[in-house]
């Protein structure tokens, strides 16, 4: 459907219609729930604030309800759905969700359809509509884009994934630790998806962008289907989207890129008629590149240094391997059908540790380390009333730790591992290989 068109045909209307229904419930309430400044305008007025979110709040809760009402009286579930979107994007409700959309966007249709049918063209709703797929394209690229870019959602590999055994690795946890291992590779995705999204800011460079955004989304939903990554629909949704900015153009790209004949441009010119009108939609349109940029940049520069590469190391950081441990007085061997002895301590992050046991399980503990008194409260994330208090000792190589464990005296000795002799830190690269290093 070209905006130009003065006639469409009726396929062209009924798909339009369903479509701009469909986007309207997918993509709603954006950009009603990112207006600028939120946080800026909460300094000055929090109820303003919690006026401004609890509008979206209550929308969100409107389909908490709405969905599990229809998995249990329309789709007839044998479970009812408790569990609405989270980390994962591919949860029940996620499904029964994107089904309600659709079936809404299709009555919606026939209504609209019904009532009418005798219309030549939708020029104007289609003009707002691809405007509003694309800033919501660009937001949503610019957000991932970045968070690559600055090294943040697929870090390098943890400390505790340096120990885990290959064959435990999940395979989501695997794609993360092959993106997250090279930064510059990591930055190379991002940069795929915050170029693609510059260009689908503008008209003249949309269509452009949306191919761009076609090959980087089709990567990614690749990858979310092959390595069960939990962002399978939202994924879809974006490279369907990318799909249907380029669809006008698909015969003149046809003629271009494989009949190699001539084609001629189009007009997407769209002119407001008053001038207020025109200064309006070139303030709004800046003030969102602006501050869709500066946004994304300044939170990402913030969390790296929160948690991210330029996050600074916390005393004890490392991976310790267990040398002696003592209970009692009495040496524990090392044997591996013992599932209280400490086999590793890593510890990378404030508050808390990874415990690798004998049998190669492990145990998130949070680790509270005083360095003024040379103590660590150590205790099991499910069970805070026991905590256990440690005196400690460290050097550049060794770590004591001693203490009671509920009734029992512990002696524990730790040794620290080089980080820089686990291969996949050490090999780096290398322009010259005269053998592929394959291990």
């Amino acid at each position: 459907m070209q905006s130009s068109q003065q006639q469409w045909s009726s396929i062209q209307k009924i798909l339009f219609r369903f479509f701009c229904c469909f986007f309207f419930i997918y993509i709603f309430p954006f950009p009603l729930d990112s207006i600028p400044f939120t946080t800026e305008i909460s300094l000055i007025s929090t109820k303003l604030t919690a006026w401004y979110f609890a509008i979206f709040e209550a929308y969100t809760n409107f389909w908490h309800k709405v969905i599990p009402w229809v998995g249990q009286h329309i789709l007839h579930l044998k479970k009812p759905i408790t569990i609405f979107s989270n980390g994962s994007g591919d949860t029940t409700y996620d499904y029964v969700q994107l089904l309600t959309y659709f079936f809404l966007a299709l009555l919606a249709t026939i209504l609209w359809t019904s009532i009418d049918r005798n219309r030549k063209s939708y020029n104007t709703i289609y003009f707002w509509l691809r405007v509003w797929v694309r800033y919501y394209l660009v937001a949503i690229f610019l957000i991932y884009g970045f968070i690559k870019i600055f090294h943040l959602q697929m870090p390098s590999p943890f400390l505790s994934q340096l120990v885990q055994p290959f064959g435990d690795k999940s395979p989501m946890g695997l794609a993360w630790s092959f993106v997250g291992y090279s930064k510059a590779f990591s930055a190379f995705t991002g940069w795929g998806e915050v170029i693609a999204g510059l260009f689908i800011f503008f008209r003249r460079t949309a269509t452009l962008g949306a191919l761009a955004g076609i090959i980087v989304m089709g990567n990614i939903v690749a990858i979310n289907f092959c390595y069960d990554v939990p962002v399978k629909l939202f994924s879809s949704m974006l490279w369907i989207m990318c799909v249907c900015l380029v669809v006008p153009d698909i015969d003149r790209l046809i003629k271009i890129f494989f009949l190699n004949k001539s084609t001629q441009p189009v007009d997407i010119s769209f002119k407001l008629n008053k001038k207020w009108q025109r200064v309006t939609r070139l303030i709004l349109k800046w003030t969102f590149i602006l501050y869709s940029l500066y946004s994304n940049i300044s939170q990402n520069i913030k969390s790296q240094k929160e948690y991210g590469d330029a996050m600074p190391k916390i005393n004890l950081y490392g991976i310790y391997n267990t040398v002696t441990v003592m209970r009692n007085h009495d040496t524990l061997p090392p044997l591996d059908t013992d599932t209280t002895r400490w086999k590793q301590l890593i510890v990378q992050f404030e508050k808390y540790s990874m415990v690798k046991m004998m049998n190669d399980s492990f145990r998130v503990y949070n680790f509270i380390i005083d360095t003024v008194s040379k103590k660590a409260t150590v205790y099991p994330t499910s069970d805070t009333l026991n905590k256990s208090i440690f005196n400690y000792q460290s050097d550049a190589v060794y770590l004591t730790l001693t203490g009671k464990i509920k009734k029992d005296s512990i002696y524990m000795r730790f040794k620290k591992i080089d980080i820089n002799s686990f291969r996949l830190l050490s090999r780096g690269f290398n322009w010259i290989n005269e053998y592929p290093y394959n291990r």
